[in-house]
């Protein structure tokens, strides 16, 4: 049997003109065997193009002799390519071994014949005997400029011949397009030209591809399990020794096993005694020789040619171990979550092995009769410690998270082995290694013992089958809030999903699917911390692999729920809709579907969704700025979805891009600002030229916002023309508000303390410093407001309880002993939001709050030195990138303006205001320079400050 029929070969007449032909798999060892150990052909192909590009095939056959002495048989690798016109190519592998009848399970089908050849110019790329498998026709549609290869689309004869299987979910239709997923994924030519990026019409063999990784990912959810879940309690660890992994490779020769209701651990020095644990007196018993009773159902030991099943060894399918011995002739495996378990057994006589689901009653008896194993619940039930789950066996399969019982020795951290069940299911016993960060190979590993308790099971109301029903229900992306008590930092993320079929207006015979995504992972951190019950949302909507939206969260116990609303998703006939519940008047976001070949969809913007904000953006009262402001933040999960994505999706599947929609977000953005408060810079940055920007009467946006701009309400004074250089530092100084701070103002003069308890300070009226004096315990008034540095905890202090503290937290100033003003520059650095923290006198969760120009006065006055100034009417406010600080209101409606302190040679770090607020001190550095505080030393500035009448 040869491999391959070329046109070109005088004995190969049954081939196509112009065409190759990559044979089906080989069935046996032998056939394997005798084909050639190399072979390559090609064939011409005329596309019309001006160019006849070739068609090439090549097959290696490598075979390896057997080792009897270490049970490996003999083996053949048959690696076979198909080079294509357009330069890509499908690869296959074939591995047939040479065991004796019996030991192996029968191989699956094999991998079919392909051909290919080039007719009427075009190409034809045919998967033979399998039924009803189309016919591909690619038609080429020019050659690319760089890479001089032909681009190809799918024809309309093969869009519908693919399109009645696309929509089948029998094993006809499966078995048809299982090949094709595996050629149109692995290399047939998928790829377009910028040229069509937004053409999907144009190129369809991305389409088919897409269709047919739908049509494989169809599926439904399985019913809740959760709500099913059997209620499994664990008790507290319980740490009865030390030992090391076992040697054995199985559970009857392991060093820990179960005999007679006590666990015995085998001594590993000399292997020939043990002592055992009795769970319910915790008590260890004396030394005594080895003795593993007798085990009804034998070993399941792994030897090198496989595992015993009655009169031979049979090979296990690859990765796997016995998971309990059933019976002479059959062993139970576990296939992990996805799979479940199987039983491997041989029939009587020379029959080949088989895999086959396990029986309800076939577990209970071995599992009592054995040394202990991870089944428990009658056999119903399986401990997964890798994953620290426990999981069905019998279909209905389903996994639930294995928590335990949540005390501060939990095994969160801990990675877990060799777990053993005891054979009347009431305990369980495991080795715990040290955490993941302090992993120690020589270190000895925990014996752990708990107890186990499995209440009533009721099974779930409808079974799961492997190609479940399309579960239809409303698609919505729910405001985040704390959902229960969080995981631990290695525990598995909870996953939950959502799908429905949404009419698009495509082709009826395609679903189409619509899914949300909502994962609570985790916050990492350690159990102290003020968030250690904090979890990790994320949400995402997906609507096509292109067109995601999603955002990111966290929450702790007692967060109320998100000011942003849910996002609700409504179908129409080829029209999206997206909108935010909870805010009345939002104009919806309504995306029009241009449909291309196989349900590819090419988004636009509505006329509608453009309308509404028009309306909305000539309105000024504040549910118009409240609807379009959720307007704005809806789009951004979009941009957030794409900055999330492991793969970059197509630039027309970004919205803020969609029509004159970027151009609407500024117009919001300045009609917001108009509204809270604004930064300068944010009216220098609109765009006011073009059609949309005259649509949305930008330049009219610029010309109200250069009117509310108002003078800078102080001057900056300076020495000579030039900032007064009053000392060189080696290092930024710490400022109040924190604990012990380097730099601070007292009695009029600011002092300086670098850390080797010798103090100066500088009189700004005398322009000299004083001599060194011992530090003082409390420098300046109501030091007990500071706080600690928050570089070096995520959690605030306030009123005697602590919360998480974000990177978007900036400014902290400390108002009285519940109470501390911080900058919130979640909504962009161009507008800083001013909030109060406070913790109330009872138990209820801390609470924000706007300002007051007095507590804010009080403050500067009380402290040695802060951002408060003006008489608490300003605040200074440090931006990320440490250029010159803004001067911001503190109060509504707020308004920041850039001091005119450095240029852009300098960064500006440690701003701090005096407490009569009439200076200002800074610590600025070089930009660009190298580190050497020699030649460019960091150098601190003091400049005096006058209001503007």
């Amino acid at each position: 049997m040869s491999p391959f029929l070329f046109a070109t070969l005088a004995v190969a007449a049954e081939a196509p003109p112009q065409g190759v032909v990559l044979d089906a798999e080989p069935r046996t060892f032998a056939e394997a065997k005798a084909l050639p150990s190399q072979l390559t052909g090609s064939a011409a192909c005329d596309l019309g193009l001006g160019k006849t590009p070739g068609i090439t095939v090549t097959q290696t056959v490598e075979v390896t002799q057997a080792i009897p002495d270490f049970c490996r048989p003999a083996e053949a690798v048959i690696r076979q390519k198909l080079s294509l016109p357009d330069g890509s190519r499908v690869e296959r592998e074939f591995r047939i071994v040479d065991d004796a009848p019996g030991t192996q399970l029968p191989p699956p089908p094999p991998r079919p014949r392909i051909r290919v050849r080039c007719q009427a110019r075009r190409l034809e790329l045919a998967v033979e005997g399998v039924p009803e498998s189309p016919l591909l026709t690619l038609e080429p549609i020019g050659i690319g400029a760089t890479s001089g290869s032909v681009k190809f689309r799918v024809s309309r004869d093969s869009e519908a011949r693919f399109l009645p299987l696309l929509v089948r979910d029998d094993a006809g239709a499966r078995g048809a397009l299982e090949e094709w997923d595996f050629l149109v994924g692995k290399g047939v030519p998928s790829r377009m030209s910028v040229r069509e990026a937004n053409m999907l019409e144009a190129d369809s063999v991305a389409g088919l591809a897409a269709a047919l990784e739908r049509a494989r990912k169809r599926a439904a959810l399985a019913p809740d399990l959760e709500g099913d879940r059997p209620p499994l309690k664990a008790g507290a660890p319980e740490t009865i020794g030390e030992v090391r992994p076992s040697k054995g490779n199985s559970n009857e020769d392991s060093d820990l096993f179960w005999r007679q209701g006590r666990l015995c651990m085998v001594r590993q020095d000399t292997g020939k005694r043990m002592r055992c644990y009795d769970p319910v007196t915790r008590r260890w018993g004396k030394t005594v020789p080895v003795d593993r009773g007798s085990l009804a159902t034998g070993s399941t030991r792994v030897g090198a040619c496989g595992v015993r099943l009655g009169t031979r060894d049979v090979r296990l399918p690859q990765h796997l171990e016995p998971e309990l011995r059933l019976s002479p002739r059959a062993v139970l495996l576990w296939y992990g979550p996805d799979q479940g378990a199987r039983v491997l057994e041989v029939p009587e006589g020379n029959g080949p092995p088989r895999l086959r689901e396990p029986e309800a009653e076939e577990l209970k008896k071995p599992m009592l009769a054995s040394a202990g194993s991870r089944l428990f619940g009658e056999g119903r039930f399986i401990l997964d410690e890798s994953h620290k789950l426990f999981c069905s066996v019998q279909r209905p399969l389903g996994c639930w998270s294995l928590q335990w019982d949540g005390s501060p020795d939990d095994e969160g951290a801990h990675p877990l082995s060799e777990a053993r069940v005891s054979p009347d299911g009431r305990w369980v016993a495991y080795m715990r290694g040290p955490p993941s960060s302090k992993v120690d190979t020589d270190e000895p590993l925990g014996l752990v013992v708990r107890s186990l308790e499995l209440g009533p099971y009721v099974a779930p109301r409808e079974p799961v089958s492997t190609e479940p029903r399309l579960v239809r229900t409303d698609v919505v992306m729910e405001k985040p809030a704390w959902a229960g008590p969080a995981l631990k930092w290695d525990d598995e993320e909870r996953l939950f999903r959502a799908r429905i079929a949404c009419d698009l207006g495509q082709d009826p015979r395609i679903p189409f699917e619509l899914e949300t995504r909502r994962t609570v992972s985790p916050y990492n951190r350690p159990a102290d911390a003020c968030d250690s019950d904090r979890v990790r949302l994320r949400q995402e909507l997906t609507v096509t692999e292109d067109l995601k939206f999603a955002r990111s969260t966290s929450a702790v116990t007692g967060d109320s729920r998100s000011a942003m609303g849910d996002v609700k998703v409504r179908c129409q006939a080829g029209r999206l809709s997206l909108w935010v519940e909870g805010v009345p008047g939002f104009p919806a976001l309504t995306l029009a579907a241009n449909m291309g070949a196989f349900g590819a969809v090419r988004w636009s913007l509505a006329p509608e969704t453009e309308t509404r904000l028009q309306a909305l953006l000539a309105r000024d009262d504040a549910p118009a700025i409240e609807a379009l402001d959720a307007f704005a933040r809806l789009v951004k999960l979009n941009d957030d979805a794409r900055e999330m994505a492991w793969v970059k999706p197509k630039e027309d599947s970004r919205i803020s891009r969609m029509g004159c929609l970027s151009t609407a977000l500024e117009a919001i953005s300045a009609r917001k600002a108009l509204a809270e408060g604004f930064h300068p810079e944010r009216q220098v940055s609109l765009k006011t030229d073009g059609a949309c920007a005259e649509r949305y009467g930008m330049r009219a946006l610029q010309q109200r916002l250069q009117a509310a701009t108002l003078p800078l309400p102080l001057r900056v004074g300076a020495v000579k023309g030039r900032a007064e250089v009053i000392s060189q530092v080696q290092s930024v100084p710490r400022i109040p508000p924190e604990r012990q701070p380097q730099l601070y103002w007292r009695d009029g003069a600011l002092c300086m303390d670098p850390e080797a308890g010798q103090v100066r300070c500088y009189d700004p009226a005398a322009r000299k410093w004083g001599t060194a004096v011992d530090r003082q315990e409390r420098p300046f008034p109501r030091e007990d407001l500071l706080v600690k540095s928050q570089y070096q905890t995520r959690c605030y202090p306030v009123g005697g309880r602590t919360f998480p503290f974000s990177d978007a937290m900036r400014d902290i100033l400390p108002l009285s002993p519940r109470a501390s003003l911080i900058a919130d520059t979640s909504r962009g650095d161009l507008a800083p939001e001013f909030k109060v923290y406070e913790a109330p006198e009872d138990a209820g969760p801390v609470r924000t709050r706007a300002p007051t120009v007095e507590e804010l006065a009080l403050a500067a006055r009380a402290g040695g030195g802060s951002a408060s100034l003006g008489e608490g009417r300003f605040l200074l406010h440090a931006p990320k990138d440490e250029r010159s600080p803004w001067l911001c209101t503190a109060v509504r409606p707020w308004t920041c303006w850039k001091l005119p302190l450095e240029s852009e040679d300098y960064g500006v770090r440690a701003p701090m205001a005096s407490p009569d607020g009439r200076w200002l001190s800074y610590v600025r550095i070089p930009w660009g320079k190298p580190e050497d505080p020699k030649k460019y030393s960091k150098e601190l500035v003091l400049l005096p400050l006058t209001p503007i009448p």
